[in-house]
């Protein structure tokens, strides 16, 4: 699965928008938008805070 499947699924298992996961990880909308349509990754301390936000390894991510 890549990354934006994974980040969009975890996001949605929560029951969270995007304008508030954007919030909880100090990122914009738009930037969770662009991860979750491919096109841009999350730089590595994003990963590490989704990583722990979610409670998921950042292999899964």
């Amino acid at each position: 699965m890549d990354t934006k499947d994974v980040i969009f699924e975890l996001r949605t298992k929560k029951g969270l928008s995007q304008d508030e996961l954007a919030e909880k990880l100090y990122v914009t909308r738009q930037a969770v938008s662009r991860w979750e349509n491919g096109e841009t990754i999350p730089n590595t301390e994003t990963l590490k805070l989704l990583s722990k936000f979610f409670d998921v390894s950042i292999n899964t991510l």
